[in-house]
């Protein structure tokens, strides 16, 4: 019973773990491969694969190769020993194998074909008892050295060519896979910590007002306003998180249709212009009187939303906030731009990223999570449009969008 429990328990412990299977090395040797990387592994692993299958095919060439070049000589030196058609042997190129012969040519066994340099030149022989057959090869033995030697480097250089190649495009082609898997363990990590922040607060904020059970709403109001808030700050993220995830799995979320934009902007601008009037800021509007385009009307919105949004939250009180809209060719230029500090180079690089904070201390009192402008560059390239971020000079941001006025009208409902 214990003897099969071990066999089990190693034949699991070479199952598990490492793809490639292990095998009994020396101390020094185990030590190394422990250390490797298992990307290097696989490397390793396939340079040996490919040095494998070329040096048994680059082998069988070879043979092939001589076969045909001393097929002749060999069919030379065996024909003194075949009867011809009135049923005697040819004897051309034969000598007896004597003492004195045995002392310059070793044949020891009969029957079989032997080659052999002898004063410089390389000779073909076969013996049956004491006669031997002999065709000089030199030629043939010279073609194939050199070919051989040709055939040796062709297939080296061949093999390194495909393994490089091999490398590359893998490595190439894994790329976006291992950014894939990081960016979802990332964003695992951060959509967990932005649950449990909320979860946290209400869960406080539960057990505040379970230990005082004879409170009236009144005094328990701040509890629940808190209780509220996060909530609602819940329920927006659950659904960036589900647009976001829809948008992985490219379900059609988008309705083109005509509308007019310069009406939109004008619409989402006066959402917004009481909340910025109370932290003294101004937000102006330039737009033609009609800017018609096609696209999804809802997640247009949803973007200006988003950006307009954006920039009262970070530029700051006494900043300014300013929405431009223009024809260009067949593109509308959406400008959306503020007064506040601005946004370092290699923060452009990862506004867009999911979870991403510029003023990550700032966060919580602002609402956000981070995945507002994930969302906004999704509705921009499903539009098959471009969104940049710029400098605003003094100092502050700009979000620049390029849309093309057509698109497909395509109901994703039908």
């Amino acid at each position: 019973m214990n003897r099969k429990k071990k066999q089990s328990q190693k034949v699991g412990d070479e199952s598990s773990g490492d793809l490639i299977p292990k095998m009994k090395l020396p101390k020094r040797l185990q030590k190394i491969r422990n250390a490797l990387p298992q990307q290097v592994k696989m490397t390793i692993l396939t340079i040996l694969g490919f040095a494998f299958v070329f040096g048994l095919v680059g082998i069988f060439v070879l043979s092939q190769f001589q076969e045909v070049l001393y097929g002749r000589a060999r069919n030379q030196v065996l024909a003194p020993f075949q009867t011809d058609v009135s049923g005697q042997g040819t004897y051309n190129n034969t000598l007896d194998y004597t003492a004195t012969m045995k002392s310059k040519i070793d044949l020891p066994h009969e029957n079989t074909i032997y080659m052999q340099k002898i004063e410089g030149r390389w000779f073909m022989f076969y013996r049956q008892k004491d006669v031997v057959s002999f065709v000089d090869i030199t030629v043939e033995h010279q073609t194939v050295e050199v070919y051989q030697t040709r055939l040796i480097w062709i297939f080296s250089l061949a093999a390194v060519a495909l393994l490089v190649i091999s490398l590359t495009l893998s490595r190439a082609n894994m790329r976006p896979i291992m950014r894939s898997w990081r960016q979802q363990r990332t964003f695992v990590a951060d959509a967990a910590h932005e649950f449990k922040t909320p979860m946290t607060v209400i869960q406080n904020n539960m057990e505040r007002m379970l230990e005082r059970p004879n409170d009236t709403v009144m005094d328990q109001v701040e509890s629940v306003a808190n209780t509220l808030t996060e909530v609602r700050h819940l329920n927006q993220l659950v659904g960036d998180l589900l647009t976001l995830a829809q948008a992985d799995a490219d379900i059609p979320l988008f309705a083109f249709a005509d509308f007019d934009l310069a009406k939109m902007m004008t619409e989402v601008c006066g959402i917004f212009r009481f909340s910025a009037e109370e932290r003294n800021q101004s937000i102006s509007l330039s737009v033609p009187e009609q800017l018609k385009m096609v696209g999804d009307e809802q997640r247009i919105r949803q973007l200006l939303v988003i950006l307009i949004d954006n920039a009262l939250k970070y530029a700051g009180e006494d900043s300014q906030v300013k929405l431009q809209a223009e024809l260009a060719g067949n593109n509308v230029r959406i400008l959306i731009s503020d007064t506040g500090k601005g946004v370092s180079d290699f923060d452009k690089k990862h506004l867009f990223d999911r979870f991403y904070r510029v003023d990550k201390a700032r966060s919580r009192s602002t609402g956000g999570h981070g995945l507002g402008l994930s969302i906004a560059k999704w509705v921009v390239q499903g539009h098959r449009g471009v969104i940049n971020v710029k400098d605003t000079k003094p100092h502050g941001t700009t979000f620049e969008i390029v849309l093309p006025r057509s698109q497909k009208k395509v109901n994703p409902q039908k």
